[in-house]
């Protein structure tokens, strides 16, 4: 693949050439081609050709015709007819053109956007994009039909406690009918009237 080669410019054929000693900031407004050797702070729009220097650094929004780049450019930068960036070029901002070209070793950090370019009224009234709401975590919902584990204990626990005192109930019986023989005996030995007493040697009369 042939590598992309950008037409360069005569300077002799550029109108207005602001040198490399101009440190220049404002809003800058021209109709014939520019080129910009210096430093640039502000906001450019121009119908005509704008240059920028190889040793140049331009900060600035910059709306032009045609932008040909081979220094430093900060800013958004809007070319209705073409952007050119050469090898030495360095733009950190987006770039909205109908044709890009771009030569081998430029940095572009930046978006591009080749589409239909609006115009400056639009871009005003274009909403500025809101950020998207932070999702929030639904609350863990319990089933309904899920039984309570502990629900079981309290009914098996009463016939394990009656069980003892069922056992125990016969076993007291028990002692209760053991003992009644022998106090139903002594009962009955008490309750024998006119048992004579004997004594030693002694006669009834």
């Amino acid at each position: 693949m042939a590598e992309v080669r950008i037409k360069d410019i005569d300077e002799h054929e550029i109108d207005t050439i602001l040198a490399e000693d101009i440190d220049f900031e404002g809003t800058l407004t021209f109709k014939k081609p520019l080129m910009i050797k210096g430093k640039f702070k502000g906001e450019i729009k121009s119908a005509s050709t704008l240059h920028i220097g190889e040793k140049a650094l331009v900060e600035a929004t910059t709306e032009a015709a045609i932008v040909s780049s081979k220094g430093t450019h900060k800013g958004d930068i809007i070319g209705h007819s073409r952007v050119e960036l050469f090898s030495t070029a360095q733009v950190e901002g987006d770039i909205s053109t109908p044709d890009f070209v771009v030569e081998s070793g430029c940095k572009f950090n930046g978006y591009c956007n080749m589409g239909s370019i609006p115009s400056k009224e639009k871009r005003q009234q274009a909403p500025a994009p809101q950020s998207a709401p932070k999702p929030v975590a639904p609350a863990a919902a319990q089933p309904a039909s899920q039984p309570a584990p502990q629900s079981a204990a309290p009914h098996a626990a009463p016939p394990q406690q009656g069980a003892p005192q069922q056992q125990g109930a016969p076993q007291q019986q028990s002692q209760h009918s053991n003992q009644q023989p022998g106090q139903q005996q002594n009962q009955q030995n008490q309750q024998k009237p006119g048992t004579p007493s004997t004594g030693s040697g002694g006669q009834q009369r």
